[in-house]
């Protein structure tokens, strides 16, 4: 329960607008390809809860190290600088409806000012049941809402992005959802 009023509390500072940072490409430079020696696809969190691919290119950062607004860890904060996005995810043990969960956190983040939230919808996921919805937050920012189940733990997703951010955004934050599933080696209990 307390991974829910913490993700409750990041629903509130996400709600928040981002300002997009505008970058310029160097003229001239024809781009580097990919180096076989980078960062692979696959992230996972430091205690094996779950894992996600990111997305292709280095739009987006990824941090295991952060720190919500109460002080508790988060798994992943992932950023986007030239966005403005942000996408968090947090384990919450315990939870026996997927559902009824993603049900209590878009009642909670609808009582909030200015925001809208969409009807609650399947999710396609790596890790199978999931449920998320959409919201926005006046004519300011946009943001997705996730539950996850992830093996034997359930993720909890929360990502916000600018009004004026490009599709590739939305679409980035649909992949890190539809990959997000237990890390690699995990296996549930109940699979054999």
């Amino acid at each position: 329960m307390r991974a829910i009023l913490a993700l409750a509390a990041s629903l509130a500072l996400l709600a928040a607008p981002a300002f997009a940072r505008v970058t310029r490409e160097p003229k001239g430079r024809t781009p580097r390809p990919p180096s076989r020696l980078e960062a692979p696809r696959l992230w996972s969190d430091q205690a094996g809860a779950f894992a996600l691919e990111r997305p292709t290119g280095d739009r987006w950062s990824f941090r295991g190290d952060a720190r919500g607004p109460d002080g508790e860890t988060l798994p992943l904060l992932a950023q986007s600088v030239e966005s403005g996005a942000q996408l968090i995810v947090q384990s919450a043990d315990g939870v026996t409806s997927l559902r009824a969960l993603t049900r209590l956190l878009a009642d909670h983040l609808g009582t909030e000012a200015g925001v809208r939230v969409q009807a609650i919808e399947n999710v396609p996921s790596r890790g199978g049941e999931a449920y998320g919805f959409a919201f926005t937050v006046s004519d300011e920012a946009r943001g997705r809402v996730a539950v996850v189940r992830a093996g034997d733990h359930v993720a909890l997703v929360i990502a916000s992005w600018p009004m004026g951010a490009p599709p590739t955004v939305a679409d980035d934050v649909e992949e890190m959802i539809g990959t997000l599933g237990p890390a690699p080696g995990r296996l549930p209990t109940d699979v054999f």
